[in-house]
């Protein structure tokens, strides 16, 4: 018998919606002015390169909008806002003249008219300079909007993303060719897919939790070690599903599990990802952004603890684990997002007498207590009592109280769970390697290496969080207990400059310049993973192996974009 395969979607994507349309403290974000929707299923759209280098001339992208289901739409235009409201009005949300429109009749790059594709061609986006001089690479976001025949505009916020890196990483990041359309840069493990056998189609394809993108793992192990505790792809464009064109949602596949007494039963089906026997879990991640890279790292130890006390969350009488009950005040990175039809979404958080206040879901939380115990960074000691809320009153929302509510010790805990968690918060791996996995079916281009080359060593960092992203990294979400590796074990000279290294004299190629600074280090995995939570290898699973663990009840539509995509965007229109 196969062992039932674990997959755990994003966080409630109502969470999504609401962080993109909220204000912060520090980014005031205009309201849109309301538009009748355009339905998402009634269009795509593919950007050609997917990444650029910020700010260059030369470095130009054709956008498609393909029209589906219908003939009435007359006009089509994007729009790229700024949530300070600078260089542009409200009016950039539904009037095409602070827009950028598309053609459908032969010209500006547009291959056949009259064939419901609207293209612009050789255009130079706006640049996210913050962002640029904070991480080195930045998303280009824009919104479509469209004119009916009978004058009516429409509009949806699912978002159109690009890539976007600065030049000054040009020639930064050496690229090892290992055949068979693979390669490598120091962080990165790129996969070139013109066959579709990892993804069956770019940029409209099914991407489904627990059946697809086998591939992508099998292929890194082809050519590197079993060095690694995690893996995630990332496909090289946004990816839609051909049922209604929204984006895929991040997820994550627990592969295997050798800790005793967290909810989860010992497993393992590391053969099926080509693994021989470390692999922990694997992410499937939305292009161009890594704000959820850690909480699905998260579903690595499952969350499943405390499921028959009420901690996890439920949704229409059925359990969801994976994600603590938002009614309770665990909070942190793995909890659901308590919200209501008053508007109030966010976390629960214990005033200690009897009140508690609400944590917005735009705050940056670290993982939660129990997170950690599960996570083995932590003793049970360390983790205070939960309570469960029943009828919560908002009257005074720092001092919110409820009808009643339910504790929950960490006693009660591990006597549920038959005992504390094996191996000890002591004895527990903290240090972990990652793969990141980068697929699409075209080439890769110069700045496409580079943007996600960054991304990925973004995921190493220790600085708490910024201020303008939602991105959290592992090591400061752990408080500092756990450390998260992206450096790939290839045979590539280090990076001649990273964030917060001086830019490096220019050199015609990086070959001339592979010295790195000498205070930043080299990392590098190891390839022997403790074997205290490495279990045996067993049969793999099918590749169309389910369980009901990847059902999405709490998706339940609106935007797919990550939040920090839209805080952080600076509206410029592209240059033409």
């Amino acid at each position: 018998m196969h062992k039932p395969i674990h997959r755990f979607l994003a966080f409630s994507f109502t969470a999504f919606l609401w962080a993109a349309i909220a204000l912060s403290a520090d980014t005031a974000l205009a309201a849109p002015r309301a538009l009748p929707e355009f339905p998402q299923k009634n269009a795509w759209t593919r950007i050609t390169p997917s990444v650029v280098w910020c700010g260059d001339e030369t470095s130009t992208v054709t956008i498609e909008v393909h029209i589906v289901g219908r003939t009435d739409v007359r006009k089509v235009w994007v729009t790229d806002l700024d949530p300070t409201g600078e260089d542009a009005s409200t009016k950039a949300f539904d009037d095409s003249s602070n827009g950028l429109e598309f053609f459908d009749d032969g010209t500006h790059g547009d291959s056949l008219a009259g064939d419901n594709i609207f293209t612009h061609s050789g255009l130079v986006l706006p640049c996210n300079e913050y962002m640029m001089a904070v991480a080195g690479w930045a998303n280009w976001l824009g919104f479509l909007r469209v004119e009916l025949a009978d004058g009516t505009l429409q509009g949806n916020n699912y978002g159109i993303v690009a890539g976007q890196v600065d030049p000054k990483y040009k020639n930064a990041f050496a690229v090892r060719d290992l055949g068979s359309h693979l390669s490598a840069t120091a962080y990165v493990f790129f996969i070139e897919d013109p066959d579709h056998a990892v993804i069956d189609n770019y940029p409209v394809a099914n991407v489904y939790c627990g059946t697809t993108n086998y591939q992508a793992y099998r292929k890194l192990y082809s050519v590197l070690p079993d060095a690694f505790d995690i893996a995630l792809v990332m496909p090289g464009m946004q990816i839609v599903r051909p049922t209604n064109f929204a984006e895929n949602v991040p997820y994550d596949i627990q592969v295997s599990n050798a800790v005793q007494h967290t909810g989860l039963k010992p497993h393992n089906n590391t053969a099926a990802f080509g693994s021989s026997g470390r692999l922990k879990s694997i992410v499937y991640h939305s292009f161009g952004n890594i704000s959820i890279s850690t909480h699905e790292i998260g579903h690595t130890w499952g969350m499943h603890i405390g499921a028959p006390l009420g901690l996890m969350e439920s949704w229409q009488g059925e359990v969801m684990l994976g994600h603590w009950n938002g009614m309770t005040d665990i909070g942190g990175q793995m909890s659901a997002y308590y919200f209501d039809k008053a508007g109030h979404v966010g976390h629960f958080h214990y005033n200690g007498d009897e009140t508690w206040s609400l944590i917005s879901n735009i705050e940056r939380e670290p993982f939660s207590p129990i997170d950690l115990y599960v996570m083995g960074m932590i003793p049970p000691e360390e983790v205070p009592p939960i309570h469960i809320l029943q009828s919560p009153n908002f009257t005074d929302p720092n001092r919110i109280t409820a009808a009643s509510s339910q504790t929950v010790t960490m006693d009660q805990v591990v006597k549920a769970e038959g005992g504390p968690r094996v191996p000890s918060a002591g004895e527990s791996q903290k240090d972990f390697t990652l793969a990141f996995i980068v697929t699409q079916d075209t080439p890769f281009n110069d700045a496409a290496y580079a943007f996600f080359s960054l991304m990925s060593y973004n995921l190493m960092s220790k600085d708490p969080p910024d201020k303008r992203t939602f991105f959290t990294s592992f090591y400061w979400a752990t408080g500092g207990r756990g450390t998260l590796n992206t450096r790939l074990p290839v045979d590539v000279v280090d990076p001649s400059i990273l964030p917060g290294m001086p830019s490096p004299t220019p050199t015609a190629t990086l070959e001339l310049n592979p010295t790195m600074a000498a205070d930043t280090p080299s990392y590098k995995p190891t390839v022997n993973a403790p074997l205290a939570e490495t279990p045996a290898v067993e049969t793999p699973l099918k590749k169309n192996s389910g369980s009901p663990l990847c059902n999405c009840p709490l998706l339940v539509g609106g935007l797919t974009i990550l939040p920090g995509a839209w805080l952080a965007m600076r509206r410029k229109k592209p240059k033409l």
